[in-house]
C-alpha cells in the first residue's frame, strides 16, 4: 500500500487539560481509522518548541548555502527539515486554541520557519505566487467566547489568508467555541466541533 502522510500539529501551551489538543487527536484518529492509507507525522510545538525569529534566523533564510557560517547552516537545515516535512504531507491537522484572540506565539514561530521564498512561494513580476501544491488543511480551534465571523477572530482570517498565500485553497475550519461561558454553552461548543470534526474526517 502506498502510505499518505497526515501532518499533526499542536500549538496549545496546556499539554494536559487541552480541548484543542484533545479534538485533534480526535480528528487524526476518525481520520486514520476511514483512510488507512494514511501514516500519522507528529509535531508538537510546545514539547519541542522552535525559536522565534531574530537575526540570526533570517540571516541564513536570506544568504545563499556557500556564506553560511556553522551557526547558520545548523538553522538552514533546521528550516529545511521543517519545510520538507510540511511539503510531504497529503493533508495537514492543526489543534490551535485562540489566545488573546489570536494564534499562539509557538504556531507562528513555526508559520516563520516554513514560509520561505524559494520553497513554500516565489516573488514574481505579479506579485508572490504559492509554491505549495493544494492539499486540505483543517484547523481546529477552541475559544473561551465566541467569534465566528466577528472582528474579534484573528485567527481565522490570518490562517486563511497564509495558507492561500503558499497556494493551499483547501483551509477548513471546525471551531469549538464558548468554552469559558458556562457548562450548557462549552458542552455545545465542544459537541459542534466532533460533529464537524466526524464530517471532514469520514
Amino acid at each position: 500500500m502506498n502510505r499518505k502522510r497526515l501532518l499533526h500539529i499542536d500549538t496549545s501551551a496546556r499539554l494536559t487539560g487541552s480541548d484543542s489538543r484533545r479534538l485533534s487527536a480526535q480528528f487524526v484518529r476518525q481520520w486514520v481509522d476511514n483512510h488507512p492509507e494514511y501514516q500519522v507525522m507528529e509535531r508538537d510545538l510546545v514539547s519541542k518548541p522552535l525559536p522565534h525569529l531574530d537575526d540570526a534566523m533570517l540571516a541564513a533564510m536570506m544568504s545563499p548555502p556557500e556564506q553560511h557560517t556553522p551557526e547558520m547552516t545548523r538553522i538552514a537545515d533546521r528550516i529545511n527539515l521543517l519545510i520538507d516535512e510540511f511539503l510531504s504531507a497529503d493533508a495537514v491537522v492543526l489543534g490551535v486554541p485562540m489566545y488573546n484572540l489570536g494564534i499562539p506565539s509557538t504556531l507562528k514561530a513555526y508559520i516563520d520557519h516554513i514560509v520561505m521564498a524559494g520553497r513554500t512561494f516565489a516573488y514574481t513580476d505579479k506579485g508572490a505566487v504559492g509554491l505549495v501544491p493544494d492539499k486540505p488543511v483543517f484547523i481546529i480551534t477552541a475559544r473561551g467566547g465566541m467569534h465566528s465571523g466577528a472582528s474579534t477572530d484573528q485567527q481565522a482570517p490570518y490562517l486563511q489568508t497564509l495558507f492561500n498565500f503558499l497556494g493551499i485553497k483547501q483551509v477548513n475550519f471546525i471551531h469549538s467555541e464558548g468554552l469559558n461561558m458556562g457548562d450548557e454553552m462549552r458542552s455545545q461548543g465542544i459537541e459542534s466541533a466532533q460533529a464537524e470534526i466526524g464530517r471532514y474526517a469520514a
